[in-house]
């Protein structure tokens, strides 16, 4: 069993179990049977990703860290919540993207202007992960590893109001 030490840092949940559990395993190996299983909702914290989608993760409860199928993990709330710097960033890129939504709606820009000015504004690269977003589904988050959607407080909102662009 890896019983690593994790006291390194203290208990930081990024993701939770999905609704229906999720079987874990000591080491991450599927041609055994799982070791365990994790209850729907149990909040764990992401300490590593392996390509093959193999997950390593630590219980909020405590003990030793598991493997788990890491695609099937849920996203706990948008880190953006927490960071001071990302959210002026993303409030500053929306702002740029609805400036060229009016020059695009009162034809001071064309299409082809707007895509390529769009694309630039409508991209954050911060702490190691781009930002990105669409005008339709709002912000999208990548770490290298996967895309995410990430619903922000408020992006319901600003869609709503906001225009219908398909250029």
């Amino acid at each position: 069993m890896d019983r690593s030490d994790t006291s390194r840092e203290p208990f930081s949940a990024s993701h939770t179990t999905p609704a229906d559990g999720l079987d874990f395993w000591q080491a991450p190996d599927p041609m055994k049977q799982p070791d365990g299983r994790l209850a729907p909702g149990v909040e764990v914290q992401l300490l590593e990703r392996a390509p093959s989608g193999w997950a390593r993760v630590l219980r909020a409860s405590g003990g030793w860290p598991v493997w788990v199928d890491g695609r099937r993990l849920e996203e706990r709330a948008s880190p953006a919540s927490a960071d001071g710097e990302l959210v002026p960033k993303l409030q500053a890129a929306l702002s740029a993207c609805s400036r060229l939504l009016e020059d695009l709606a009162a034809k001071r820009i064309d299409a082809p202007s707007f895509r390529a000015q769009a694309f630039r504004a409508g991209l954050v690269v911060h702490g190691g992960e781009a930002w990105m977003w669409d005008f339709t589904n709002g912000w999208y988050c990548y770490d290298g590893a996967a895309l995410r959607h990430m619903e922000l407080p408020g992006d319901a909102q600003e869609r709503d109001e906001g225009h219908e662009v398909q250029p």
